[in-house]
């Protein structure tokens, strides 16, 4: 047992040490800043991410309040984050960031401007406001925004703001200038503050602006922002796709890491007023927290550690991880949605990792095996480790679309339903689970939580897989088809070709000749005599069902048997009622001179490709829905 665990007092640290992490939880964290002795001094010594993070979360007039206790070097963090899509600066989240500094006290706005990095406050002035030196130059009679003078008379500044000017609702009919965008006032408050406060910075940050070029402020504006983002771990994109490099599962193990031996960052435990460290988690999106506060494996683990330094390692270690698949995926820290969907798809992939570890060899989830994988493993080896599970299936599906035995007639996506739609989701660069998948089936998709869904959707690749063999046993070959090949189908009728109607259309063939396999070159569509022979619902041949299971059974690809025998009952449950078949299409009197020889879809119906209600593990409920087909990406 550990040291800290035998020692009583823990006890207390360690429920003081969770009740801070839980007050991570959104809407918590600014509440508890302000019931601190001294609220300044508690908000002055937050990391620059942690207050971004707050005051996203959140309503303006608190995020205003806290903000207003901010240091300079806090402040330029918190635009680090708010200010850039992706490498350039947005001029949308300017306009609010600016308005909002505007409402400082003039010594607050004064004391953040000159904190800030030169090159973007060069840029913040340039971008909304024309400025006019008038010992080189004249002032224009008519301003486009709101003018200011400079004090000293050196300077004209013309504020255009951000944004386009809003038009003014005045009375009918009356003419009335477009009200200028909030930052052009903004603007302007921060030039007076400027000079009210500093003369010569002000002057010397006003001829600046003025001479440089937009690009090379910006570039420079860039990489002093790269700086400082990596030191938060928000690495370079390229540098942070590390943690999505695949290892061999079988190297990892539980014990490499001895617990309480993580690296931690400098200053990790200063102890506040009330006695405990603060939480971590703090410096990270609150979605992270609330994942980390759920029901799923890796979150049941982690919160049986008991060892508080153990517990504040891992936490760390999390919020680092956190931060590089924000890099990695370059996802915008300011965009709520995308940040959550990247989290949940960390924590889902941790899941998988630790599920592995706990099964030890296939048996059943072990929660004591489960708490050593987290305690005992690094985070950034688990997140690997799951990466790599996931990568085995992502390459069946890839292989199976872009090295499959009809890869080479990309015009048609011959993939069944729900094949199609799990070979979409899978087949990119972070597989996602459809869960037309589960039991009931649903609409989308979510990240892979348990080895279960990966096995599920290891299967329906196998039959899709399984599916294409049985049809080059049918004697289907990609020559068939071709474009030329389907010279005269109509772009629906196209739609409609998939796997199952080939193999309909080559299991009549073989069953009118009485063939039980085909010979070479045997597969070809069906002419109009022939389809009405079969009848509407294939009762004209006697003993369909049992020919075409024959035949069937007779192209099961090997070590595909189960897949096979699964898509077998599919394709004989759309026997009767006979279901679209390839047919030629009938010559008729207006169109005699064209060949009668070309082929169409036709059957019962026309349909388009068909989705089954859920995945079937045996023949599929007949009477399937209608639904567009999907392309899954090569």
């Amino acid at each position: 047992m550990d040291e800290d665990t035998q020692d009583p007092t823990n006890i207390v640290a360690l429920e003081s040490y969770r009740a801070r992490m839980m007050a991570t939880r959104r809407g918590n964290r600014a509440a508890a800043l302000f019931a601190e002795a001294d609220p300044e001094r508690a908000i002055r010594a937050l990391p620059g991410d942690e207050l971004y993070y707050l005051l996203r979360e959140d309503d303006p007039t608190e995020a205003k309040e806290l903000l207003a206790y901010a240091r300079a070097e806090q402040v330029q963090v918190v635009l680090d984050f708010g200010l850039w899509s992706g490498d350039r600066l947005s001029l949308s989240r300017m306009e609010e960031w600016v308005a909002v500094m505007a409402e400082m006290p003039v010594e607050t706005i004064a004391t953040w401007i000159k904190g800030l990095d030169t090159e973007l406050v060069a840029l913040l002035l340039r971008k909304g406001a024309r400025i006019y030196d008038l010992s080189m130059e004249e002032a224009p009679d008519e301003l486009e925004g709101i003018g200011f003078e400079t004090p000293d008379r050196s300077f004209v500044i013309d504020a255009t703001g951000y944004t386009a000017p809003t038009e003014s609702a005045g009375d009918a009919g009356a003419e009335e200038a477009p009200e200028a965008p909030v930052s052009a006032q903004a603007i302007v408050r921060i030039i007076d503050a400027l000079y009210r406060t500093d003369l010569e910075y002000a002057r010397r940050m006003l001829v600046g602006a003025r001479s440089e070029m937009d690009s090379e402020m910006e570039e420079m504006a860039l990489r002093w922002r790269q700086g400082r983002m990596a030191d938060l771990g928000f690495i370079d994109a390229i540098e942070a796709l590390e943690i999505y490099r695949e290892l061999d599962p079988a190297t990892v193990k539980i014990g490499e890491l001895r617990p309480g031996t993580r690296t931690r960052p400098s200053g990790a435990g200063d102890v506040t007023e009330a006695g405990a460290p603060p939480s971590p988690l703090q410096r990270a999106p609150a979605i992270l927290a609330e994942e980390l506060g759920g029901s799923s494996l890796f979150a049941r683990a982690l919160g049986r550690v008991t060892s508080r330094q153990e517990l504040e390692e891992i936490h760390f270690a999390l919020v680092a991880l956190a931060n590089r698949v924000l890099a990695a995926d370059r996802i915008d820290p300011a965009n709520d949605q995308a940040v959550t969907a990247g989290v949940r798809r960390m924590r889902a992939t941790l899941d998988l990792a630790v599920e592995y570890l706990a099964r030890a060899g296939g048996r059943a989830v072990d929660e004591d095996r489960a708490v050593d994988a987290v305690r005992t493993v690094a985070v950034m080896r688990l997140h690997r480790l799951g990466v790599s599970l996931l990568s085995k299936v992502r390459g069946l599906a890839r292989a199976l679309v872009r090295q499959g035995p009809f890869a080479a007639v990309p015009e048609l996506d011959l993939v069944e339903e729900p094949e199609a739609t799990v070979l979409e989701a899978v087949n990119q660069a972070r597989p996602a689970y459809p869960a037309l998948l589960d039991d009931p089936p649903a609409s989308g998709v979510r990240p892979f939580a348990t080895l279960g869904e990966i096995a599920r959707v290891a299967v329906a690749v196998e039959r899709a897989a399984a599916a294409q063999a049985m049809l080059l046993g049918l004697g289907v070959r990609p020559q068939h088809l071709l474009p030329e090949a389907l010279n005269d189908v109509t772009p629906a009728d196209r739609n409609a070709i998939d796997t199952a109607l080939l193999a309909r259309t080559a299991i009549l063939l073989l069953a009118k000749d009485g063939l039980t396999a085909p010979s070479a070159d045997t597969f070809r569509p069906l002419t109009p005599a022939e389809a009405t022979h079969f009848g509407a619902d294939g009762s004209k041949v006697a003993g369909l069902p049992t020919i075409a299971r024959r035949i069937l059974e007779g192209v099961e690809p090997p070590g595909l048997g189960t897949a096979a025998r699964e898509v077998t009952d599919r394709w004989l449950a759309t026997l009767s009622p006979l279901e679209p078949v390839l047919v030629r299409g009938a010559a008729s009197p207006r169109a005699a001179s064209r060949s009668a020889a070309q082929p169409s879809v036709t059957g019962a119906a026309k349909t388009k490709k068909t989705t089954a209600t859920k995945a079937p593990a045996k023949a599929p409920t007949k009477g399937p829905t209608t639904s567009s087909k999907r392309r899954p990406p090569r």
